[in-house]
C-alpha cells in the first residue's frame, strides 16, 4: 500500500513537471503555432486567466505579440526567397554550432598543443556568443569577421592542431551563400520582414519561457488544481512539437495528429 502511495506521488510530481522542448529547433511558423496552440487550449478550458494577476500580465504581453508575429510570417510566406533566406540563416546557424562543438574534445586534453590550441579558440569563439540571435545583416558581418581571424596566421596553426579546418569552411560556404540570396532580396519585401521575425521570435520566446517557468513553479509548490491545469495546457502544445522535433532529429514520421 505504502508503495502504491510513493508511486501515485511520483506520478503526480512528474505531471506537475513542464515538458521539454528544444523550441529554438522548430521553424518559425511551427514556433508560431505552438504559441496558438497555447491560446487555443486555454480559450477552451474552463480556466480564469484573472484568477492570478501576476499570470495574466505575463499571458497578455504574449497575447499581445501574436498579431506582429503572425503578420509577419505571412508575409515570409507570401515570398519564396524570404523563405529560402529563413532555410539558409538556419544553416549558417548549426554550421556555428558544429564549429563550436568541434572544439569539446580538446577540453581534456593533456597534450600541450591542444591545451593551447583549445585554449586560443575557446576564447575566440566566445567573443561571438549567441551570434545566432543577431539580426541577419548583423549576424552575417560577425561570422565574415570570425572566418578571416580564423583563418589568419594568428589561429592557423592551432586550427591545424585540432584538425577543424572543415567545420570552418563549412561555416564560411553557408555564411556566403546566404549572404548572396540576401543581397539579392526586394527590398520592400525582405527587408523589413526578415528583421522583424527574427526579433519577434526572440521576445516572443522570452516572454513564453517566463510564463511557462512561472506556472511550472507554481503547480509543483502550490496545492491548487488550478496552476496544475493550466500546466496541462501548456504540456499539451509541448507534448506535441516535442514528438515533431524528435521525429525529425531521427528521420521518422511523427504520427501524431496536426496540431
Amino acid at each position: 500500500m505504502d508503495e502504491d502511495k510513493s508511486n501515485n506521488k511520483n506520478l503526480k510530481t512528474m505531471m506537475q513537471k513542464l515538458t521539454p522542448l528544444d523550441s529554438s529547433r522548430l521553424p518559425h511558423a511551427e514556433f508560431g503555432q505552438l504559441m496558438v496552440r497555447f491560446f487555443e487550449d486555454f480559450a477552451s478550458s474552463s480556466l480564469d486567466v484573472t484568477v492570478d494577476s501576476d499570470f495574466k500580465k505575463l499571458y497578455n504581453a504574449l497575447q499581445l505579440q501574436i498579431p506582429s508575429y503572425n503578420a509577419a510570417l505571412d508575409q515570409i510566406r507570401a515570398s519564396e526567397e524570404s523563405k529560402q533566406i529563413g532555410e539558409f540563416d538556419h544553416t549558417r546557424d548549426l554550421d556555428m554550432k558544429a564549429l563550436r562543438d568541434s572544439l569539446k574534445p580538446y577540453r581534456n586534453s593533456r597534450i600541450q598543443s591542444e591545451i593551447a590550441a583549445y585554449a586560443s579558440l575557446h576564447m575566440l569563439l566566445s567573443e561571438y556568443k549567441e551570434v545566432e540571435d543577431e539580426s541577419y545583416e548583423s549576424e552575417t558581418n560577425k561570422l565574415n569577421s570570425l572566418v578571416a581571424r580564423l583563418q589568419s596566421s594568428d589561429y592557423t596553426s592551432h586550427v591545424a592542431t585540432m584538425g577543424i579546418v572543415k567545420f570552418i569552411n563549412q561555416l564560411a560556404d553557408s555564411n556566403t551563400a546566404f549572404n548572396t540570396l540576401f543581397g539579392q532580396r526586394s527590398y520592400k519585401t525582405s527587408q523589413k520582414v526578415v528583421f522583424d521575425v527574427k526579433e519577434l521570435r526572440k521576445s516572443l520566446a522570452a516572454d513564453y519561457k517566463k510564463m511557462t517557468t512561472y506556472i511550472a513553479t507554481l503547480a509543483t509548490v502550490k496545492d491548487d488544481a488550478y496552476y496544475k491545469d493550466v500546466l496541462a495546457i501548456i504540456n499539451n502544445g509541448r507534448n506535441y512539437f516535442s514528438t515533431v522535433v524528435l521525429a525529425r532529429r531521427t528521420g521518422k514520421k511523427s504520427n501524431v495528429e496536426k496540431p
